[in-house]
C-alpha cells in the first residue's frame, strides 16, 4: 500500500511529528483525485454508520414505532453522550419496548469529557447507552426484532440483520458481498472493508441518491441524510467536526476509529475517504479544509467553525502556543 505524507506537526518550528495516509475523491465517473493508493482494502469501521442504519427505514420501522427525525437521526450517529443524546436513546427504548441490558456492549461513560466528570462527582454508574455506537445498536436490535423476531442475536454475523445490513454495503460501494470483508467492531458487531475508493463512492451516493438505481434504498438514502441535516447533533455531538459538516444541506461527513473520515459534496457531485495511517483523530477538521481548499470549494460558514474549534495552533498543558500543524498534500 501506498501511503502519502499528510499532516506535519512543528514545535518551535522543528518538525517533531508527520501523519502519512491517503485520501481519495471519486465522481459518478471513477477516482478524479487522490493521495497515496485507492485500491486497498479499508474498513470503513463507524463511518459505515448512515448506510448501515437504512435498513431501518426500508422496513417502515419509523412508522411502526412512531419514531422521530431526531430519533431516527441518531441511528447514523456516534454521539457524544450529551444529554440530548441520552434523552433520545431513552425515548427510543420506551417506543420500541428495547432494553438497555440486551446490547452486547459494556457499561462505560460518554465521550464528553464535562458529561463524564459530572457523572462520576454525582457518583453515577456507567450505562451501555453513553456508549457512543449505542444509537446504532438500537436500531440493529430493532431490525432483528422485525426480521428474526428476536432481539438477541442482532449482532451474529450470520443473522438476517447483519446480512440485510452487508447487502445494502453491497449497494452502497458496488462491491459485491462476497468480496467484502468483516472483521469486528470495537462496540462487537461486524464491520466492512472495501476498497478504499469504495468508501468514497458509498458517499458519493449518499449525497447524490439520483445516482442510487434501487428506488427503495434511493428513497431511504434521501429520508436518512435529510433527518441528519434537520438534527445534526445526533451524528455526532455540539461542537464536533461531524456536526459541523452536517449543518450544512451540501455536506455529509462521519468519522470511523482509526482516523478513517469520509465525506460528500453534493454541489460538486463528489464523495471523499480519507485514512490517518496512525490512527489519529486530530486531523479530521484539518482534512476537511484542506480538501475544502484543493478543490475550491467555499463555505464560509462551515469553514469558519471548524477553524473556531479546530485551530491549526498546538497549545500545551499551561495554554500556552507551543507550536503548529500544517496541511501538506495535494490533490
Amino acid at each position: 500500500m501506498n501511503t502519502k505524507v499528510l499532516f506535519e506537526e512543528y514545535r518551535a518550528d522543528i518538525l517533531e511529528c508527520v501523519h502519512s495516509g491517503t485520501v481519495c475523491v471519486v465522481d459518478k465517473k471513477g477516482v478524479i483525485a487522490s493521495v497515496g493508493d485507492t485500491d486497498w482494502t479499508c474498513f470503513y469501521r463507524s463511518a459505515s454508520k448512515p448506510i448501515q442504519s437504512l435498513p431501518v427505514l426500508i422496513h417502515g420501522l419509523d412508522k411502526k414505532y412512531g419514531l422521530t427525525e431526531e430519533e431516527m437521526a441518531l441511528f447514523s450517529g456516534s454521539h457524544w453522550g450529551d444529554q440530548e443524546h441520552v434523552r433520545v436513546l431513552e425515548s427510543i427504548m420506551e417506543k420500541t419496548g428495547l432494553k438497555e441490558e440486551q446490547m452486547i456492549m459494556l457499561p462505560t461513560y460518554p465521550n464528553r469529557v464535562f458529561e463524564r466528570e459530572r457523572l462520576l462527582k454525582n457518583h453515577m454508574p456507567p450505562r451501555k447507552i453513553y456508549h457512543n455506537c449505542s444509537g446504532k445498536h438500537l436500531g440493529m436490535m430493532l431490525l432483528a426484532r422485525e426480521l428474526e423476531g428476536k432481539v438477541s442475536d442482532y449482532w451474529v454475523r450470520s443473522s438476517r440483520t447483519q446480512q440485510e445490513i452487508l447487502e445494502i454495503i453491497s449497494m452502497m460501494t458496488d462491491v459485491a458481498v462476497k468480496e467484502i470483508q468483516i472483521g469486528v467492531d470495537g462496540c462487537g458487531v461486524p464491520v466492512y472493508a472495501v476498497p478504499f475508493h469504495a468508501i468514497a463512492d458509498s458517499y458519493l451516493r449518499l449525497v447524490c441518491p439520483e445516482l442510487i438505481k434501487d428506488s427503495v434504498l434511493r428513497r431511504a438514502v434521501e429520508q436518512n441524510v435529510r433527518m441528519i441535516h434537520q438534527f445534526p447533533h445526533m451524528i455526532a455531538g455540539k461542537d464536533v467536526v461531524c456536526s459541523v459538516l452536517a449543518s450544512s444541506g451540501d455536506l455529509l461527513g462521519k468519522s470511523g476509529a482509526m482516523g478513517v473520515y469520509a465525506m460528500g459534496i453534493r454541489s460538486l457531485g463528489v464523495g471523499i475517504a480519507a485514512k490517518i495511517m496512525d490512527g489519529s483523530h486530530d486531523e479530521f477538521a484539518a482534512v476537511v479544509q484542506r480538501v475544502f481548499e484543493e478543490l475550491g470549494y467555499v463555505n464560509h460558514e462551515v469553514t469558519r467553525r471548524l477553524e473556531e474549534l479546530y485551530p491549526s495552533t498546538i497549545v500545551n498543558d499551561n495554554l500556552e502556543t507551543v507550536g503548529y500543524r500544517r496541511s501538506v498534500f495535494q490533490l
